[in-house]
C-alpha cells in the first residue's frame, strides 16, 4: 500500500456508492479518472476527490507517479443510519432510513516487469498429472 484514503459519515448509501466503485476496483489511477469522468452518477464526485487525495498522498509521502498506481483496495461500507419518522396513511408513522457511508480507498504501485532476466531458480510449469478415466462398470440400468 502506497497511500490511501477515508471518508466517512458521507450521506449517500453504500450501495449508490458501490455503483459508482466497482467498476473502478483493480485499475490504473488514469483508467479510473476516465471511469469516473464519464459516470452520471451523484457518487462519482465523492470517489472522484477522494481518488485525488489518495493520488496527492501517494505524490507527496512516496514520490509516486500518477500513471504507475493502480487502486488495490476500495469499499464503501455502511456508517450509522439516521432514522426519522413520516407521517403515513391511517394515522401511522413510517420510518425513513437517511444511510450514511464509509469510503476507504488504497493505491498500490504497479510492478514493472525488468528487461533482464530474474535471477535465481527458473523452473518451468510441471505439466498437470494425467487424471485416469473413470472405469465403465456393467450396471442394471443401460
Amino acid at each position: 500500500m502506497i497511500a490511501q484514503a477515508t471518508a466517512r459519515f458521507v450521506r449517500i448509501s453504500p450501495r449508490k456508492v458501490r455503483y459508482v466503485i466497482d467498476p473502478i476496483r483493480k485499475k490504473g489511477v488514469p483508467e479510473a479518472w476516465a471511469l469516473l469522468g464519464g459516470s452520471p452518477r451523484r457518487a462519482r464526485v465523492l470517489v472522484l476527490k477522494l481518488l485525488n487525495q489518495a493520488v496527492d498522498a501517494a505524490e507527496k509521502n512516496h514520490r509516486a507517479n500518477p500513471r504507475d498506481l493502480f487502486i488495490s483496495k476500495i469499499t464503501a461500507d455502511g456508517g450509522p443510519t439516521m432514522k426519522r419518522h413520516r407521517a403515513m396513511s391511517m394515522g401511522r408513522a413510517g420510518m425513513i432510513h437517511k444511510r450514511t457511508s464509509h469510503i476507504h480507498i488504497e493505491l498500490d504501485e504497479v510492478k514493472r516487469k525488468s528487461a533482464a532476466a530474474p535471477s535465481g531458480d527458473v523452473r518451468k510449469a510441471a505439466k498437470a498429472p494425467a487424471v485416469p478415466a473413470k472405469k465403465k462398470t456393467a450396471g442394471a440400468r443401460g
